[in-house]
């Protein structure tokens, strides 16, 4: 298990995954090599095989030595098994739920061989809003309140009562509500970008090429024309929009800087969340070719597309979440179109501590004195203009004097100047890690009785559940 150079490989630690052939839970261990960091994995009736995990090792060393923010759940249910076959969670999880995805509906007007899913085509099935109230109770109980829900499915945007649900979604205790999107119905009907608008909601629109060829390689059909139609309706509408890039190693990875640069010239892109392929579910599974690409491996990219002005460590692994699965960098937006990484700003324990929560910066009364802080130390260090007055204006909307402002207010207002890349990998049969499952702070309420961690999800859990999954799917 050397690598290229000869070296000898340095075992890290052990841990338990899983088997892909036979999908049966395998003994696993991080190992790094001159090739990278993989998790190798050990079954008595398939051998050895393993997947890059880190592509260096101080990056590995670095990313497991940074703030976190652990918060373990504080409602769990028994534990009955192994994890993540029994997750709920049970007392061994880490993490709180800072996302609750709800699935509502197997609905979809695509079958994508990128697809890591599955929702069956042969039995439509269509969340209830007495169902959604029931699982957004359980959720609040649970948790106490959550910054963000989303809304998928399948195509949540095929759901007759839409409306309906992104209405009883807006109540106490929840701060956001997003609906991932093909866009393709948007494409067709500008009034549904129009209707979530009205409702307050936010899209989280797929956009993974610009490209004909490769859409048909990663949707089954060209779909450049819909996208970029879908992208434009929603500006127009004014609704807050992620794009979300699924990077298949070897396939699209030169599309990045074509995506950077709708994050920086679209006023309605508010964020990038760059998802790396997992291959598993309904098309992952026998998608090629099967090259993982690590979260380190799309922050070299992000630097390499920018040339240099957005850096490796401009990122931070995400507070709440395992360093493995979850990268983060934010960017001060200035009039001049300027893009200025907050990691250079503010040390990253400063943008950790508001993150403890979530996905969002929590911008505490705490963070205003960091900020006047920086401006102070910019100013002396002969900061260029535009920064400072950027900081300055971030910190009179945010702060407004004689103004009280609720966490989620202050989070509308930082997003008009902040804007967001999330790096975001994954777990399939290659990479699972309990490690990393039992700090999964985005989960699955399933039945309004359980929070099933998303990876562990979609892995075990949604194979059980006969509204998406068929023998034949």
């Amino acid at each position: 298990m050397a690598g290229a150079g000869g070296e000898p490989p340095v075992f890290l630690s052990v841990s338990q995954g899983l088997c892909r052939e036979c999908r049966r839970p395998a003994e696993v261990r991080y190992v790094a090599t001159a090739d990278g960091v993989f998790l190798e994995r050990f079954c008595a009736d398939h051998g050895t095989s393993r997947a890059l995990v880190a592509e260096t090792l101080p990056w590995y060393l670095a990313a497991l030595q940074a703030p976190s923010a652990a918060r373990p759940p504080a409602k769990t249910v028994p534990r009955t098994g192994s994890c993540a076959e029994s997750c709920g969670p049970c007392t061994f999880h880490g993490q709180a739920c800072h996302l609750p995805v709800f699935s509502i509906t197997n609905a979809c007007d695509l079958r994508c061989p990128i697809c890591f899913t599955y929702n069956r085509a042969d039995r439509t099935w269509f969340m209830s809003p007495d169902e959604l109230d029931r699982h957004l109770d359980f959720v609040l109980d649970s948790t106490g309140g959550v910054d963000l829900v989303n809304l998928t499915g399948g195509e949540p945007t095929l759901h007759p009562q839409l409306p309906e649900l992104l209405r009883r979604c807006r109540r106490p205790g929840i701060g956001r509500v997003t609906v991932n999107t093909n866009g393709l119905r948007i494409a067709r009907e500008p009034a549904v970008a129009e209707m979530l608008a009205e409702a307050g909601a936010y899209a989280i629109l797929s956009y993974d090429t610009f490209d004909r060829e490769r859409s048909v390689r990663i949707h089954g059909r060209d779909l450049v024309d819909e996208k970029r139609a879908a992208l434009d309706a929603l500006g127009k509408a004014g609704v807050p929009t992620t794009l979300l890039m699924v990077l298949a190693g070897g396939v699209n990875e030169d599309e990045l800087p074509a995506l950077l640069d709708l994050l920086a010239t679209r006023d309605h892109v508010r964020s990038l969340t760059i998802q790396t392929m997992t291959y598993t579910g309904q098309g992952g599974t026998t998608f090629s070719p099967r090259r993982h690409v690590p979260v380190e491996g799309v922050e070299r990219r992000i630097e390499e597309a920018t040339a240099g002005r957005i850096r490796k460590a401009d990122f931070q692994p995400l507070p709440s979440a395992h360093p493995l699965c979850y990268g983060v960098a934010y960017f001060l937006s200035d009039d001049r179109g300027g893009v200025h990484p907050m990691a250079r700003l503010l040390p990253p324990a400063t943008l950790a501590r508001q993150l403890t929560d979530g996905y969002l910066l929590r911008p505490t009364d705490e963070f205003a004195r960091e900020l006047k802080e920086a401006v102070d130390r910019l100013w002396a260090e002969g900061a260029e203009p535009a920064l400072l007055a950027t900081v300055k204006a971030l910190v009179r909307d945010l702060f407004p004097a004689g103004e009280p402002l609720d966490v989620h207010e202050r989070q509308r207002r930082a997003e008009q100047r902040v804007k967001t890349i999330y790096v975001h990998a994954h777990m399939d049969e290659d990479t699972f890690e309990v490690g990393r499952a039992m700090r999964c702070p985005d989960q699955v309420p399933v039945h309004a009785e359980r929070l099933v961690g998303a990876c562990a999800y979609n892995l075990f859990h949604r194979q059980r559940d006969p509204r998406f999954w068929t023998q034949d799917a």
